[in-house]
């Protein structure tokens, strides 16, 4: 039988509660043209326990054990592999659904788009209730769009989604942002990087937004992202280095593919994405409050970071009037100073550096404009 509708679900020690929360905010809602996989990539908590025990009594859900864990992309891609719907809707095991997330998305199970981009919200302990959808008809987007936000993706390149008719809610960075046409994923060879541990939808939404033709906005919430203080991007880990490199080795390669030897391209990488992965080295690993390494070995690593390249040269090109610098302003002047002890400050009390950083530039622009 052909299905409707594939919602693909990644689990790694969610945690029960988080878990039954998401299985059970989803699994009333499943028809005979929907399914549910819960894919468990080794979790060493009780998951598979719960993810069984849901399969057994409800027919729509499928369980399937990665047997060794090996990371959300190999996930992502398994899902793909197994799902007998015509649209996926990628999901983490922690987050939650919206109330109506199933039937609104059947409702446009007919429309032939290649990627339906849609609302989601943040929450951190509930979420709150969902009106019913009675949205009748997609926001079709205009044909530049998808390179716009396949360079956002990819670059962080500065990107307005109002000024396409989308809200302020949109997140097409991450996969759980947008419903996918099964086919498109397929005829395309669209991937995520395998063994890539951060941004791995960065690689697959950069190539899926770059060659989908047909893309269009759902004005709904789908997705209640859950903000985890200690998730993945705030965290210290030994090998971030490692992280950091690989990212920026996967990125340069879809780049390369999708769009090869174009300048423009590479210069608005270098300008963004570029400096979140330095600033990424440094607040997450050489100054991060847990980095157990004693300052000395810290404060070489730190020098030995703006010696490499690309990273040196990304710190001295910096551009300070770029619409992002007011966020990294003062660390990046730091680090370009090799001002240890100050970048030191600037992760520990970043909100206040960033507001610094802010009143900076809005006095720099005011002073150019009495000056002009």
């Amino acid at each position: 039988m052909s299905l409707k509708l594939t919602i693909g679900a990644a689990i790694y020690n969610v945690g029960e509660e988080l878990l039954r929360e998401y299985i059970e905010g989803i699994m009333g809602q499943l028809t005979d043209e929907t399914e549910l996989l819960l894919i468990n990539d080794a979790s060493t908590d009780n998951s598979t326990d719960i993810c069984k025990e849901y399969a057994e009594k409800n027919c729509h859900i499928r369980y399937i054990d990665m047997g060794q864990n090996q990371g959300l992309s190999v996930v992502r891609n398994r899902t793909v592999e197994e799902a007998q719907g015509k649209w996926i809707f990628f999901a983490d095991g922690d987050d939650l659904m919206s109330d109506y997330c199933v039937e609104t998305a059947l409702s446009f199970y007919d429309t032939d788009y290649d990627i339906i981009i849609h609302d989601r919200k943040i929450f951190i302990d509930k979420k709150e209730a969902d009106p019913v959808c009675t949205v009748t008809k997609l926001v079709e987007l205009p044909e530049e769009a998808g390179r716009q936000i396949s360079l956002s993706v990819l670059c962080q390149m500065p990107f307005d989604p109002q000024s396409y008719g989308m809200s302020k809610e949109v997140f097409y960075h991450a996969a759980w942002g947008a419903l996918y046409r099964k086919s498109f994923i397929v005829d395309n060879n669209l991937q995520f990087p395998p063994g890539q541990k951060k941004a791995q939808d960065s690689v697959f939404n950069t190539e899926a937004y770059a060659c989908a033709k047909k893309i269009a906005y759902l004005p709904y919430t789908m997705y209640y992202y859950r903000k985890n203080p200690m998730g993945i991007t705030k965290r210290y880990s030994e090998d971030n280095a490692k992280t950091v490199d690989t990212i920026l080795h996967n990125q340069l390669d879809c780049m390369q593919k999708v769009y090869p030897d174009d300048e423009e391209v590479k210069n608005l990488y270098k300008k963004n994405r570029m400096v979140v992965l330095v600033i990424d080295r440094l607040r997450l690993d050489i100054f991060h409050r847990n980095n157990p390494k004693p300052r000395k070995v810290r404060k070489a690593e730190f020098k030995k970071l703006l010696d490499t390249e690309p990273y040196k040269s990304t710190i001295n090109e910096f551009d300070f009037g770029s619409p992002s610098s007011r966020w990294w302003m003062l660390p990046v002047e730091y680090a370009r100073k090799r001002r240890f002890t100050l970048l030191k400050m600037c992760f520990k009390y970043d909100k206040l550096f960033h507001l610094i950083g802010k009143v900076k530039i809005s006095i720099a622009k005011k002073l150019k404009k009495i000056g002009a």
